[in-house]
């Protein structure tokens, strides 16, 4: 008899015990009996032991503890009787006999009639989702402990519908450097035709990957010879000659990444949104979706029109509370991850769209593995033609499992790593919580296999020399404008009670002239309420992009424990009211947030000075007015203008502090915050004509503001005008209403 007949091992719960083949096993004593109940694809046991007896077999251990230690128990008070749906085993019939529970077999309901024996319900059984992309598993008896293990690390446990989820990818396992079906489980043919696809894909035409691995941190395509450039782009398709002109760097990382490299990893501020776009042109996408953070809607539409994707009526976002929008023929979809996540309505529409290319930007915010935002984004990305595209500058926060999303979205996981569970076999180590820590030993061959194979990676410092000195941006944010509306409404109200006060006065109404005359008077006060609501109505959408700028560029530790910031960033507001909501909204956690403005000492302002320049402080807010001059803060090359000014020249003045003698960067980004649909896009008109008087005046081409190009201006007493002639149109409704 072969070794392997001659032994096996019965497993119940966390314990096992052997069992002789092929020799009479002694009858143990009676504990209790079983019933078969449930159905083929669920079934169960239902069980009446003697509790306080003990186990036949395990020493030391009560019936009523074995049927705890299995964890597919649940009492039922009615039949007074346990109801198991799992023994952990292949081997029902073994466990119960080692248990000394006698199975009425001949009892079992009609159901079951064509099973012959229990343990033919021990194997789980699986079924290919619709999205095709997933398995849904059914444990059956075999329980949750064994199927989950049979199934591997890549499975996630469903508890409302208790099922397992597993990739589609892991249908199949290594054995040794050969893949099999992975054996302990019925699978579907279905299922295991979708894993060899998947396994098969190809991510980069082999006679391209040379080039390809090039270009995933090349700098320039100066780096390649005009014949490898003709191949690669009579392969892919050709850069198109029109739209905003990209940086070199953008250029060969959209070439790589229409290539099949489709994570787009470049460090903040490099410009993936541009790369991206610039991609989905080169593969000529006719329709291209783009799944975006909240936040970022309205901005990623000014950077379709810059890249001149699609004209302006073929681009369609869809916003929670609004109607949602009818799907062009043709063009580009802007969807927020959160609203694609909560919408399965939504969801579904866009797969049938069946796009072209998908964007999904600040990917690392699906790193949770099965989480909402990452099934629908994941079941999404499954219906583009080509591999979508991930765009984020932190890829992993803390451990290598925060990849597994991104992968399986660029269709990299399965070909490159061999599906989601030997990824996480070889470069993770889960702790006895669940939780993924990396596997340190093999962190260095992940990251070779990551620059090799699959990503577009290149550091700020490294594409310093193509950029400018100064970089500006403004960045569209739709916020609430529930506060800005009230605050709207007080000053009607304001300009309401002048009218009534002055016709108590005068028993008229006031002539244009007096009514101007008012205006000219109070249009600072006035505005100053808007710009102030418009301020904190960003704030928590600041904060976001303040937190998420810290922990994307990261920071290292000195030798005394402390964290030094690799990218320290200024942020830049107006309104005492807007600092101080701000400093409340970034997170502690992060690190130290400094204040300079009128209320900071001399001493506490030079501490904060010399601590940012150091790298120790990875936030300082700045007054506009009270930090604009006389500091030096050159450590870092990144400002965020939460708030702005009418003057260009107090901008430019912000703007300096770190653009001066001994700045570290030869380039300084800076963004401005625009709440769409507030005094924020005036402001920058406003500004924008004043730079333009000073060009054509006094011939300064600094234009220190990031205007929003092709809106119509209007300046601060045009608004003025317009506030008073809406509490105008109100007060006359209101007089022909009370006549009426």
């Amino acid at each position: 008899m072969p070794a392997a007949d001659q032994a096996r091992a019965v497993h119940v719960g966390s314990m096992s015990f052997p069992a002789v083949l092929g020799q009479p096993i002694t009858a143990p004593t009676r504990t209790g009996f079983a019933k078969l109940v449930g159905t083929i694809r669920e079934p169960a046991l239902e069980v009446h032991i003697h509790s306080k007896l003990p186990h036949p077999t395990i020493p030391r251990t009560s019936m009523l503890e074995w049927v705890k230690s299995l964890g597919n128990a649940r009492w039922d008070p009615h039949e007074r009787a346990w109801t198991i749906s799992g023994l952990n085993s292949h081997e029902p019939s073994m466990v119960l006999a080692q248990a000394g529970i006698d199975l009425d077999w001949d009892d079992r309901p009609e159901e079951f009639a064509d099973v012959r024996s229990v343990d033919e319900l021990a194997w789980p059984i699986a079924k290919l989702s619709d999205n095709g992309r997933t398995v849904l598993v059914r444990a059956r008896l075999a329980g949750y402990d064994h199927a989950k293990e049979l199934l591997g690390l890549g499975a996630i446990w469903d508890k409302d519908r208790r099922f397992f989820r597993t990739p589609v990818s892991d249908v199949l396992v290594l054995d040794g450097a050969q893949l099999i079906v992975r054996p302990g489980v019925h699978w579907p043919q279905s299922a295991i035709d979708a894993a060899w696809a998947a396994h098969a894909h190809v991510t980069v035409d082999p006679d391209l990957a040379p080039l390809t691995k090039r270009l995933g941190s090349a700098l320039s395509v100066d780096q390649f010879t005009d014949d490898e450039l003709h191949i690669l782009q009579s392969r892919l398709g050709r850069l198109p000659a029109d739209g905003r002109e990209p940086f070199p760097y953008q250029k060969v990382g959209a070439l790589a990444v229409a290539a099949g490299r489709a994570c787009l990893f470049d460090e903040p501020g490099v410009g993936k949104s541009a790369g991206a776009l610039l991609a989905a042109r080169v593969l000529g996408a006719q329709r291209t979706v783009i799944v975006v953070p909240p936040l970022l809607t309205t901005n990623w539409r000014r950077e379709i029109a810059h890249a001149a994707l699609c004209p302006d009526d073929h681009v369609v976002t869809f916003k929670p509370g609004r109607k949602e929008p009818e799907l062009p023929p043709s063009g580009a979809v802007i969807i927020a991850d959160s609203l694609l996540a909560s919408r399965p309505a939504v969801l579904q529409r866009l797969i049938a769209w069946q796009a072209d290319v998908m964007i999904f930007d600040e990917a690392h915010r699906a790193k949770t593995i099965g989480s909402a935002r990452g099934d629908a984004v994941l079941d999404l990305g499954a219906s583009v033609k080509y591999a979508p595209f991930a765009l984020t500058g932190t890829p992993i926060f803390a451990s290598p499992h925060e990849l597994v999303t991104l992968l399986e979205l660029t269709r990299m996981m399965a070909p490159v790593f061999g599906g989601r569970h030997q990824f996480l076999a070889d470069f993770c180590v889960q702790d006895q919580f669940g939780g993924w820590k990396p596997r340190k030993s093999a962190l260095d061959r992940l990251h070779a296999t990551l620059v090799d194979q699959v990503w577009v990676r290149r550091r700020k410092r490294d594409v310093l020399p193509q950029l400018p000195k100064k970089m500006r941006a403004a960045m569209m944010l739709e916020v609430p404008l529930k506060d800005y509306r009230e605050t709207h409404k007080e000053v009607i109200s304001k300009v309401l009670g002048y009218l009534t006060w002055f016709e108590d006065q005068n028993g008229r109404e006031p002539t244009s002239g007096e009514l101007n005359e008012w205006v000219r008077f109070s249009s600072f006060t006035l505005i100053s309420q808007l710009r102030q609501a418009a301020g904190l109505a960003k704030i928590p959408l600041a904060a976001e992009l303040i937190e998420n700028h810290v922990r994307e560029t990261g920071w290292e530790t000195d030798e005394n424990g402390r964290r030094v910031f690799n990218r320290p960033l200024l942020v830049w507001v107006h309104h005492k009211s807007v600092a101080d909501a701000l400093y409340q909204a970034v997170p502690t956690s992060i690190g130290e947030t400094g204040v300079i403005a009128g209320f900071t000492s001399d001493r506490e302002r030079d501490r904060l000075v010399d601590e940012f320049e150091a790298g120790l402080i990875p936030v300082m807010l700045c007054s506009i007015t009270k930090a604009g001059v006389g500091l030096t803060l050159v450590r870092s090359s990144d400002a965020i203008f939460a708030e702005t000014d009418w003057t260009p020249a107090l901008i430019k003045q912000a703007e300096d502090r770190q653009h001066r003698p001994g700045a570290t960067g030869e380039s300084v980004q800076y963004t401005t915050l625009i709440a769409v649909g507030t005094l924020d896009e005036t402001i920058q008109n406003v500004l924008g004509r004043k730079v333009e008087v000073l060009e054509k005046g006094i011939g300064d081409t600094d234009d220190s503001v990031a205007v929003l190009a092709g809106d119509d201006a209007r300046g601060l007493q045009d608004i003025v005008d317009a506030v008073v002639q809406e509490a105008l149109t109100i007060r006359s409704r209101e007089r022909r209403s009370a006549r009426s």
